[in-house]
């Protein structure tokens, strides 16, 4: 399954309401998230402008290798079943 084309803006809400990065550098125009589990960083994510533009699978996949997705993972977690919990639990998987 390839990632799907999501709007910028999607992919960009889903991050910061479902992986709810810990820390986030806003300083450059691309924002960077860093995302703990159990206060180990475990991924660093590029968060998209509030764009509503199609970010195609291209660029898509590499948000979703720094959050440690594959291309069926990233799009359910931008699509909706992809629950917090779920990537969370998925995190401290890989930290181990």
């Amino acid at each position: 399954m390839k990632i799907k084309d999501f709007l910028e803006s999607e992919i960009r809400s889903n991050i910061l309401i479902k992986v709810k990065p810990q820390k986030i550098n806003k300083k450059s125009p691309h924002w960077k998230g860093s995302i703990y589990s159990e206060n180990i960083l475990v991924a660093k994510v590029k968060i998209p402008n509030y764009h509503k533009r199609i970010m195609h699978q291209s660029k898509s996949k590499y948000i979703a290798r720094d959050l440690h997705l594959t291309e069926e993972e990233f799009n359910g977690l931008i699509e909706c079943p992809f629950k917090s919990n779920d990537f969370y639990k998925k995190m401290s998987k890989i930290k181990k």
